[in-house]
């Protein structure tokens, strides 16, 4: 800790040693910061993401200097997916303590990547037209857009919330409830969200016991008496009367059954049976006969598939004679593919390059002008994006110590930028980590030749191992 008069390192004493300055408050508010600090990242660890926030604004309004305070509350907004609060607490923090300062790691990690802040931009945009959407009572295609923007970023807290809003407008409950458990997986203590799941909870129990039966009443157990008049008399018949007849005439019914199956069997069946069996024969010999015309027409038809089969040999021979000899299909294929990969993602711009890699250069030459047009506008599109990209896939191989990796995505880059030394030295220290020395050797040996009196040539000299 240095005095924030002039500067001086503080030993334990109360006062500063150069200037004389008291710093018993100073060192006080400092303890403050810092342990508020210690707090945050402890709720930070436990998923108590708001905790966290609160802990560290807390801690900065001790001491707005507290640079790691400050990373860490723009971590906390970036989990909570608010990314526009987490670049600008880490541009802050960058102002304040410019060398060794972990937040350019993360400014570069949202910054070199056009296609990530261009999502992110979307991400806002789509949110905010949602928020208008709900302005104008189009629920539904609030829905939509708030799905759309929890499928590109899914820890966006205030996403959730507000779809959550919208299911509970909608009298889903239960849609709203799991909404907001996706949440509170994210951010377990957000006041908000648990208000919210409260509420919801309360709601679907008063619906479960709106929706119970009433119980029914006795009276369904009670047998009505049935009376009729026969001239003077009245006959009341008897409780359970009804439940009687019926068992009889199901004892009735079925002795019925037993005595029809018995004359079928002894009388109708034989008859039945004789007749059944000539109509069986006949429709036999008809079937026969279908299946002899059958056959001789499934051998015609198998000589006149063999023919057909040998005339599309042939048209495919001769069909790869006029196009696949000199591979001009292929070729069209692969530059078609190309373009049609970088125009759908401009972030597949590798995959692009490595289709116009696999184009013949013999082929190349030979084309049209308008093919060589086409070929030169997309490799121009492309290298550029294609380039960053593998850069950032090598660095991070390097970091990981994956030279496999690092040396094919930096042979890539050196294939893309020729002219840039610094490339080839990253490949020849890939090289040498791996134990191929050798190959190392010979790109020290080609800076030196190729970029001679510059900052790399002498490094490579002093790299190269005999």
């Amino acid at each position: 800790m240095k005095c924030f008069v002039c500067g001086n390192r503080l030993g334990p004493e109360d006062y500063c040693t150069s200037c004389g300055t008291d710093i018993r408050i100073y060192r006080h508010i400092m303890c403050m910061s810092n342990m508020l600090y210690n707090d945050g990242l402890a709720k930070a660890n436990v998923r108590d993401i708001s905790g966290a926030i609160t802990s560290l604004n807390e801690s900065l309004k001790y001491n707005k200097r507290n640079i790691d305070a400050r990373n860490l509350l723009g971590l906390c907004y970036f989990e909570r997916g608010e990314v526009v609060p987490a670049l600008s607490e880490w541009i802050i923090s960058k102002n304040y303590e410019s060398k060794k300062n972990i937040a350019d790691e993360y400014i570069n990690f949202l910054q070199s990547n056009p296609s990530r802040l261009d999502t992110i931009n979307q991400t806002i945009k789509k949110y905010n037209q949602a928020l208008n959407f709900c302005y104008q009572n189009s629920q539904d295609l609030a829905m939509v857009q708030l799905k759309k923007v929890l499928s590109i970023n899914e820890n966006l807290i205030s996403g959730y919330q507000l779809l959550a809003l919208l299911y509970i407008e909608s009298n889903d409950y239960e849609k709203a409830r799991r909404t907001l458990l996706r949440a509170l997986r994210i951010d377990r203590n957000d006041t908000t969200t648990q208000r919210y799941l409260k509420e919801i909870n309360n709601l679907i129990i008063q619906q479960s016991e709106s929706k119970d039966p009433k119980a029914k009443g006795s009276n369904l157990a009670v047998q009505d008496i049935i009376t009729y008049q026969n001239g003077n008399d009245t006959i009341i018949q008897p409780v359970g009367t009804k439940e009687k007849r019926g068992f009889s005439s199901i004892i009735n019914i079925a002795i019925g059954l037993v005595i029809g199956i018995a004359i079928s069997w002894y009388l109708i069946l034989p008859g039945k049976i004789s007749t059944a069996t000539k109509e069986n024969d006949e429709k036999f010999m008809a079937v026969s006969e279908e299946l002899a015309a059958e056959k001789a027409s499934h051998q015609e038809d198998v000589k006149r598939a063999e023919t057909v089969e040998a005339q599309n040999q042939e048209l495919s021979r001769q069909i790869d004679e006029l196009t696949g000899t000199n591979g001009a299909t292929s070729e069209n294929d692969r530059l078609l593919r190309a373009a049609l990969l970088y125009l759908e993602d401009p972030a597949n711009s590798g995959k692009a390059m490595e289709e116009l890699a696999d184009i013949g250069q013999d082929y190349l030459a030979d084309s049209s002008e308008s093919f060589k047009a086409l070929y030169a506008k997309v490799q121009e599109v492309s290298s550029g994006s294609a380039l960053t990209d593998y850069i950032d896939i090598a660095k991070e191989a390097l970091k990981t110590k994956d030279y496999k990796m690092a040396i094919e995505y930096y042979s890539k880059v050196c294939d893309l930028a020729p002219d840039n030394s610094d490339y080839i030295m990253e490949l020849a220290y890939a090289y040498r980590e791996s134990g191929d020395t050798e190959k190392a050797n010979e790109l020290y040996r080609r800076v030196m030749s190729d970029f001679s009196g510059t900052e790399n040539a002498i490094d490579a000299a002093e790299f190269i191992t005999e």
